[in-house]
């Protein structure tokens, strides 16, 4: 009978096989690149900013999402000893007490009864569906590392920016600041003016009228640097208090990033690498799914002694010992076990999707960034000239309206084309920075060299972790 059993299983039932993704990667990058590959020096040492650094650093102890993927990796590893436990044998010890009375006719009787028992059970690893198991615990732990990984580099970047968005933001500040002192000292000379009868009163209502527009655009300057500086904190796991003390200027723009060849992104990048890993480990479940259908062998042995008096009960009196092996088929489950293999089946194919569809996000991640470093490179050179010459016209202007050359519209135009020159520029150098860290962040860069990357997380993703790990046989 059961070799009808395991004849039937290996011919009758054909397991479903998801293909891996086979994805077209260019050999070079469309957009323009700097040549080289790209280095593990550590994007932060590139950038001249010395606060930065310790920012970061206390952001990867402190933030929340972090320490909730730290959770989830810890959770995956003890995983793979709760699963890879169900390959060995298990072995279960019991002692037991009782006591009773037993009456007839008038007659009572009292009896101990004392047991030890100590029970063994194993499942062999038919068909290695246990193995498959515990392969998929390995497969989804070493793709939580990956997570942590990826969410601590992503968190190095959205410090980085939110840093350098409080910074502008300060500059702003100090930019609309400035302005609306210069127009309350314009005012003044213009009151002084229009009290000698040099200028009219259309000119004193204009310049108040923009003094109070700019205290406005102040106060709106002043709630957005707020706002920074409490999400730069929180990113930090500190209490946004907007108490965080920056630096007076953005850093210059780094030297260009080498952006490799694309196909050592899908190494370097560790979101890739966790899907890929999470489509192995559907693999794996489609495996398992599969062989639940086929038998399962479990041997089981019982070894018990008993005694009437507890001091008794080690001598070995009465002893008695069970032993069993059982092969177990499913034969109708009401398709139970075929609908399990079809999802996973489908779940498969959903791993295999999100896989290409990361892969693609991170090639269109590059190419875009590729993209914006040229034309931001551009625009910051346009709006640096701007800002000069819109700064030079505004002086002349306030001259020549002072000496009765112009009117005093032409002096409003050229002080607000100053300012806003003055302000593209402080966002045009913010968004170069930003955007020069989604690249580093896009190409899969680490934030720090391989020297300082000892750091305790880092020693605990690869001993701590890989240790755990290869408590597991399976290994991908």
């Amino acid at each position: 009978m059961s070799l009808v059993i395991l004849n039937g299983c290996e011919s009758g039932l054909k397991p479903f096989v998801v293909e891996k993704a086979n994805i077209d990667v260019p050999p070079v990058w469309q957009e323009l690149s700097h040549p080289g590959d790209l280095s593990d020096q550590g994007w932060l040492a590139e950038i001249q900013d010395s606060r930065l650094p310790d920012l970061i650093a206390e952001a990867v102890e402190s933030n929340p999402d972090l320490q909730l993927a730290r959770a989830k990796l810890n959770a995956g590893l003890a995983q793979v000893t709760v699963t890879g436990a169900a390959l060995l044998p298990r072995v279960d010890g019991q002692i037991s007490g009782a006591r009773s009375r037993r009456s007839s006719n008038g007659s009572h009787s009292i009896s101990n009864s004392f047991n030890a028992e100590l029970q063994f059970s194993w499942e062999a690893d038919l068909w290695n569906k246990l193995s498959d198991s515990e392969r998929a615990a390995v497969l989804d732990a070493k793709a939580l590392r990956q997570d942590l990984k990826a969410g601590r580099l992503s968190l190095a970047a959205n410090v980085s920016k939110a840093w350098f968005a409080a910074v502008e933001s300060k500059l702003q500040e100090e930019l609309s600041q400035s302005l609306v002192d210069n127009l309350k000292a314009n005012l003044e000379i213009l009151e002084e003016g229009y009290r000698s009868g040099i200028f009219g009163a259309l000119d004193i209502h204009l310049s108040r009228a923009n003094l109070a527009a700019e205290q406005g655009r102040l106060a709106v300057n002043r709630q957005t640097h707020g706002d920074r500086v409490r999400s730069l904190e929180a990113l930090m796991g500190r209490y946004p208090g907007n108490v965080l003390e920056l630096v007076s200027d953005l850093p210059e723009l780094p030297p260009p990033v080498p952006a490799g060849l694309p196909s050592s992104l899908l190494e370097r990048r560790h979101d890739i690498r966790a899907a890929d890993l999470r489509f192995e480990r559907s693999v794996a479940e489609l495996s398992r799914a599969h062989k639940d259908r086929f038998p399962s062998l479990r041997l089981t042995a019982d070894y018990g002694i008993s005694s009437d008096e507890l001091k008794d009960l080690l001598k070995g009196n009465s002893l008695a010992w069970t032993a069993l092996a059982s092969l177990a088929q499913p034969l109708f489950d009401g398709g139970r076990l075929a609908a399990l293999e079809q999802r996973a089946v489908a779940e498969a194919e959903q791993a295999k999707a999100i896989y290409i569809n990361t892969v693609l996000g991170a090639f269109s991640d590059v190419e875009s960034t590729l993209q914006q470093e040229q034309q931001l490179i551009k625009k910051t050179a346009a709006l640096r000239l701007s800002s000069e010459e819109s700064e030079y016209a505004q002086s002349l202007a306030f001259e020549q309206y002072r000496a009765g050359l112009v009117d005093y519209i032409t002096v409003l135009e050229a002080q607000r084309r100053a300012f806003i020159a003055r302000s593209s520029y402080l966002e045009s150098r913010s968004q170069q920075l930003q955007n020069r860290i989604n690249l580093y962040l896009a190409l899969g860069g680490d934030f720090m060299t391989q020297s300082r990357g000892g750091t305790d997380l880092q020693a605990f993703e690869t001993e701590g972790a890989d240790s755990l790990i290869k408590m597991g046989k399976g290994k991908r």
